[in-house]
This record gives structure tokens, C-alpha cells and sequence, in this order.
């Protein structure tokens, strides 16, 4: 398949299959890769962890089979030791544990402990030294480097060392015999350059404001919106949360008395001014104004045609995010399609903004219909326009400019 020009931006990282025994694809190892070519050795293992893992769980691309099978991911000690937050479903990962940590009681009590949390661990080229047998009673898979180590050591140690629920995988298997050879003896997955080569993953790399506006779709929209859970999203952004705090002390929204708690102002908005609200603080972070603005009518006006509408299943708050989420593009300069992919809305919603079709993608066309005439002094199309919709499109513009005037 032909990448898109977007999706040559940055290098995200390398991915390399692991295959088990019926030449179907089991994990997918995750590489280290930046667009310098450097490796994990050249930038340091705490800096390459942290990359990998923010352009793995972040990276918007095209290319979403790493996503499909367990990701086998290199960690460093100091991350295991630091008990930092590990976005990614224990279900989805396999960590490995690398020959250059040192498995002393610290780290061991580490492991254990992200063990306990559902975490799976490999232990990777450690050469079967002494020091290293406590952390197969945590580990799911032992990785044998068939290169440096003999074949009949590799059957002696998988004998020696074998428990039920532990797999035995060969890597830097480079031809047929040696496949065939580990097969025979019972090993249970296989990677080398023979089976696959590393290949690169191609991709944009979010800035953080970028995340944050995922990260606030994704539990604003959710299904079962938890209030707990999007108090605590909105107090990791002190942006957000300080501009926050001012909407509800402004003259629109002022209370009888001064509001100086994330509770109280996830409360006094309500879940759909919040959602609102949140989006037009992040649009505003993300883009330009004049972008933003352009953006937030869109989506506003959407809202309001759904308010209008006679079809009493449109939901306003929906409408307002399909007019947001096609204009992804002007805010963040990444196609629609593929950020979609990162924030999993309802079939629905992505049918409205790729397709324009159902009765949330008839709204968008009819906003859009109304912005290029608007935007463009179409003079046939305005006048074929029914006045009501140019008056309520134009009192949609004050509404945002009013809006966006709280924050500039």
C-alpha cells in the first residue's frame, strides 16, 4: 500500500513479528527508532522508553498492524523501579526484561509488584545466569538467542527451567535449519531476520496538546461519562483546569457564590457545557484563533441544528463533536480518518464526519453547505439559503466569538 504524504512525517518507532508455531503472527516486537536513526543505546534507555511508549499509544498512523497482537516492549530498570503510570492495558504487552538490567532485590520486588497489576514479562538474552532465576517465577516468556547460545544448552536450560504457562521463544533464527531445529524441540515462538526484518513505523507525533484533546474526547464521550475520572483529567492540565475555573466565575456562567473546586465545576456546567467548553480551551491551545474559530462554529452550529431538529434521537453534544472531529484536519493538520482511529468513537459519529452520511452526517453537510457559501460570498448559494438559517449561522459566530473572548 501507497503512504499517504502525512504518514512520512516522522519515524514512530520499528515493529518486528514474532510467529508461533503455525506461522501465525503471536506478539510484535516494538523497536526504538527516531528520524536521526538512532538507536535505544545512542539516546538512553529512560529517554528511549519514554518515546517509545508516547509514539506507540500517541502516534497517529496508517499502519495499525503492531496494534493487533501483544507488543513485546524493552523497558528500563529505572522505569520499572520508578512505579511509573504504564498506559497500555496489562492484556496488550509483554515487557522484556533486557540482559543489561540487574535483577537485585529492588528490581525483583519491581517486577513483582507491576506482576501483581496483570503485567506479563520476557526474559530476554540473559544468559541463564543464577542471578536471574526469581524473575521466571514472574515471566510468561523466555527468549533463547540462538546465535550465541548452543542448541543443546538451549534444550538442557528449557528442560532444566520449563513450568507450565511459560513459552519458549527463539530469536535471531536467520534460516530454515534453525527453525526447523527449535521447532523439533518444542519451542513454542520464533523471530529473526529469516522470519521478518524490523520495519519502520511511519506516523505524526502528537505534541501534548494534541494528546490532551484525545485523552479529553475520549472521556467526555464515553459512554458512561465517570465524574471522578474526568475531575482527575482536567486537574493533570492546570490549563485546562484554570480556564476552567474562570468560565464558571465569568459573567456568563457566575454563580451565587464564587465556584473554586474542579467538583463544583464539573457540577455547575453540566456535561455538555463541560464537553463544550473543555474543546474550545484545547482548539484554542491547539491551533490558531482564526482556525479555531472556524472550527468551533462549525461545530457549534452543527449542535444547534441538531436542537432544532424535529428527530428527537439527534443528540445535540454528538453533533457538536461530529463538527469538531471533521475539522481535525484545519486544527491539527492530520487526516480525520486516522485520528478517528486513535479516539474510537461510535460508528455512527465516524460514519458522519468520513461519510456525511446518517442524520448526523445530513447536519455536517448542511453546516458545511452554509460556511463555504458564508465564507466564500457565494452570491447564487447565499440567496438560495433560507434566511433563518443565515440569521441563526450568523448569532452561532457571535456566540463563539463571545466565547473565545473569555480566553484571549
Amino acid at each position: 500500500m501507497t503512504r499517504s504524504p502525512i504518514d512520512e512525517n516522522n519515524v514512530l518507532l520499528a515493529s518486528q513479528p514474532i510467529y508461533d508455531g503455525s506461522d501465525s503472527i503471536a506478539g510484535v516486537e516494538l523497536l526504538y527508532r527516531n528520524d536521526l536513526g538512532q538507536r535505544a543505546d545512542e539516546v538512553g534507555e529512560v529517554r528511549a522508553t519514554s518515546e517509545l511508549l508516547f509514539n506507540f499509544c500517541a502516534g497517529i498512523t496508517r499502519q495499525t498492524d503492531h496494534y493487533q497482537q501483544p507488543a513485546y516492549i524493552n523497558v528500563s530498570a529505572d522505569f520499572l523501579l520508578s512505579k511509573a503510570f504504564f498506559p497500555i492495558d496489562p492484556a496488550r504487552v509483554v515487557i522484556e526484561l533486557v540482559e543489561t538490567i540487574k535483577p537485585d532485590r529492588r528490581l525483583i520486588e519491581a517486577v513483582a509488584d507491576w506482576h501483581s497489576r496483570g503485567f506479563r514479562f520476557a526474559l530476554d538474552d540473559f544468559g541463564f545466569q543464577e542471578a536471574w532465576l526469581p524473575l521466571l517465577d514472574y515471566a510468561s516468556v523466555v527468549k533463547v538467542d540462538v546465535l550465541n547460545t548452543g542448541f543443546q544448552d538451549a534444550i538442557d536450560y528449557r528442560e532444566q527451567l520449563h513450568r507450565p504457562g511459560l513459552s519458549w521463544l527463539a530469536e535471531k533464527v536467520e534460516d530454515q535449519r534453525t527453525l526447523a531445529a527449535y521447532r523439533e524441540a518444542g519451542f513454542d515462538l520464533y523471530q529473526g531476520y529469516f522470519l521478518a526484518r524490523p520495519v519502520h513505523i511511519y506516523g505524526r507525533k502528537p505534541t501534548a496538546n494534541v494528546v490532551q484533546l484525545t485523552r479529553v474526547i475520549r472521556e467526555l464521550y464515553a459512554e458512561e461519562p465517570e465524574p471522578g475520572r474526568i475531575v482527575d483529567l482536567i486537574a493533570a492540565d492546570p490549563s485546562l483546569s484554570v480556564s476552567l475555573l474562570k468560565v464558571v466565575n465569568s459573567p456568563l456562567y457566575r454563580a451565587a457564590r464564587p465556584i473554586n473546586s474542579l467538583q463544583q465545576v464539573v457540577i455547575w456546567l453540566g456535561m455538555d457545557n463541560l464537553r463544550r467548553w473543555a474543546i474550545i480551551i484545547e482548539a484554542i491551545k491547539l491551533s490558531s484563533t482564526d482556525k479555531a474559530r472556524m472550527v468551533l462554529i462549525r461545530a457549534e452550529y452543527c449542535r444547534t441544528l441538531a436542537m432544532r431538529s424535529t428527530n428527537e434521537m439527534l443528540d445535540p453534544s454528538h453533533a457538536f463533536l461530529v463538527g469538531l472531529l471533521s475539522g481535525v484536519g484545519v486544527l491539527l493538520s492530520v487526516d480525520p480518518e486516522l485520528f478517528l482511529q486513535e479516539i474510537h468513537v461510535d460508528d455512527e459519529i465516524e460514519r458522519a464526519v468520513l461519510e456525511h452520511s446518517g442524520p448526523l452526517g445530513a447536519l455536517l453537510s448542511q453546516t458545511l453547505t452554509i460556511e463555504k457559501a458564508i465564507s466564500l460570498k457565494l452570491k447564487p448559494e447565499l440567496e438560495a439559503l433560507p434566511i433563518q438559517d443565515l440569521v441563526e449561522y450568523g448569532r452561532v459566530t457571535l456566540q463563539v466569538q463571545q466565547m473565545l473572548s473569555e480566553f484571549l
